[in-house]
């Protein structure tokens, strides 16, 4: 059995499944007892998954900000990259418990997992 699990969103929260559905399968994996580790990297587009000011009722979907604080509940960290996140939305508030991180940080976030997938 892996000790460790990272999920790696690089998808928008809402338009796209695979953000919501990485998200959840890390939160699983983690209440589950199948690692004893399971933290997110939020890549690129997936970088608006932790920016606080989300309205998912506005497209009826289910919240990926919710999504990241059951993660958050769980001591699971989530991580997000600032020059992605700058790059697409400036400097804007994010979810509270989110740890912003320079790529060469989440390099590393990367190598200390034992397994990595990308949603």
């Amino acid at each position: 059995m892996a000790q460790s699990l990272l999920i790696l969103v690089t998808k928008a929260p809402y338009g796209f499944e695979e953000a919501f559905a990485g998200l959840r399968a890390g939160l699983g994996m983690l209440a589950s007892g199948q690692v004893p580790v399971s933290n997110a990297l939020l890549v690129g587009e997936g970088t608006l998954n932790a920016v606080a000011a989300q309205k998912p009722e506005a497209v009826r979907m289910p919240s990926n900000a919710e999504a990241i604080n059951d993660l958050l509940d769980f001591e699971a960290k989530v991580y997000v990259v600032k020059e992605d996140l700058l790059h697409l939305v400036g400097d804007v508030p994010l979810l509270d418990g989110v740890e912003v991180i320079d790529w060469e940080r989440a390099r590393q976030v990367i190598d200390e997992h034992e397994m990595v997938t990308t949603f």
